[in-house]
């Protein structure tokens, strides 16, 4: 385990003074995680010191085994959760609970982690789903199909090139649980009883499921029927630890992976849901809206529209960002102009100096969606605040 942990919070600056800190252990956080990190050295009379922001990164990073990074998110753990249970559609995992009192990101991927390999040991139990799979293969007897226009391009072959549905476990839906319980298995977060479960699930499953990569993309729109319908909440759990783990290359004994989550994309992902589950029957939403040019093309966040008309009502746009620029004002001035709509929303999770302008016949404005409190109490205000803006009732 790491002997030195620096503890950050994110957006908030952390000043270490320079000799407490190996020069290789920040090249090492400069080289890879620049995107992630503001790292700066500042002088003072005191001495030099580093000055290191997380620029919306939360969760885990190990350099060696004597150093590693924890950044804790800005907002309460419980929140964290909340926002998983909408952005990874998994609100009907009612046994999550424990969650709540988590105190520490790391200590949420612990027990989140251990819920996760119960719930597949219990699968294991019930026996892993199977389906019939096209196979190709050489024998020295009939079976299944005989695949002629092979045998008659390799006449002299004295096997029998046969094609045939086998029906076995060893299959995506398995494949992925196997993937996604082996990267876990390279975090040194979890603590000694949870690897020990952890090892556990990998070589049950190892006994019948081939180890094969998969991305967070692999776990979204799978097909499930009665007989794997537990399988569209694990999955969704592969998809969360698999988008944020951050894949590495590097050699040598030292394996463990960083585990870091892009606030910035969880709060759109959370907002996008919750209002997906919250709209009114006759409001529709559109996210991620791709809009084409000749020469360039760009995403809306959300619009939201209404279903009966077509019209676009608002258009909107997630900052979770502490501070709105600008260029982001304009940024949604442009989109919401694009759209020929009149509402142009700027959603942010923190009580900024709020904006409210209007520009010919197009208003723009910030509305809360606050992280601080009770999730569903702020989404709430939030939507009655929103549809009031184009006088429109909630029903």
């Amino acid at each position: 385990m790491c002997t030195n942990t620096i503890e950050l919070t994110e957006y908030k600056p952390c000043n270490i003074p320079r000799d407490q800190i190996p020069q290789e252990i920040i090249d090492e956080l400069k080289e890879k995680y620049k995107s992630k990190l503001q790292i700066n050295l500042k002088y003072t009379k005191q001495g030099d010191q580093w000055l290191i922001i997380s620029q919306g990164w939360v969760g885990y990073i190990p350099i060696n085994n004597d150093w590693n990074f924890q950044i804790n998110p800005k907002v309460p753990i419980r929140n964290i959760f909340k926002m998983l249970e909408y952005a990874y559609n998994i609100k009907s995992f009612q046994f999550l609970d424990g969650l709540m009192t988590c105190e520490s990101l790391p200590d949420f991927y612990n027990r989140l982690a251990t819920i996760f390999a119960h719930r597949i040991l219990n699968r294991i139990q019930k026996g892993l789903y199977s389906t019939y799979i096209k196979q190709s293969q050489e024998l020295n007897y009939v079976k299944g199909k005989i695949d002629i226009k092979t045998m008659i391009k390799h006449p002299w072959k004295p096997t029998l090139t046969c094609q045939y549905d086998n029906f076995t476990q060893d299959i995506e839906d398995n494949q992925i649980l196997l993937w996604t319980i082996y990267i876990i298995s390279r975090q040194q977060i979890c603590q000694a009883n949870t690897r020990i479960l952890i090892r556990k699930v990998y070589h049950a499953l190892q006994g019948y499921v081939t180890l094969s990569p998969f991305t967070a993309n692999d776990c979204i729109n799978r097909k499930c029927n009665r007989l794997n319908e537990d399988y569209h909440g694990l999955h969704s759990l592969c998809r969360f630890f698999l988008e944020n783990t951050i894949p590495s290359h590097d050699k040598g004994n030292y394996n463990s992976l960083p585990f870091l989550v892009d606030m910035n994309q969880l709060y759109e992902k959370f907002v996008a849901a919750w209002l997906i589950q919250h709209l009114p029957p006759h409001l529709g939403i559109k996210t991620q809206h791709r809009v084409e040019y000749d020469s360039f093309s760009f995403k809306i966040d959300l619009i939201i529209y209404n279903k009966e008309t077509q019209e676009n009502l608002y258009v909107l746009d997630t900052k979770y960002k502490t501070k709105i620029k600008t260029s982001d004002i304009e940024q949604i001035i442009a989109y919401t102009f694009q759209q020929n709509c009149n509402h142009a929303i700027i959603i942010e999770p923190t009580n900024n100096k709020p904006i409210n302008a209007k520009i010919n016949n197009m208003s723009i404005r910030s509305l809360n969606f606050s992280l601080d409190k009770d999730i569903e109490v702020s989404g709430n205000k939030f939507l009655q605040q929103l549809i009031t803006l184009n006088s429109v009732q909630i029903t």
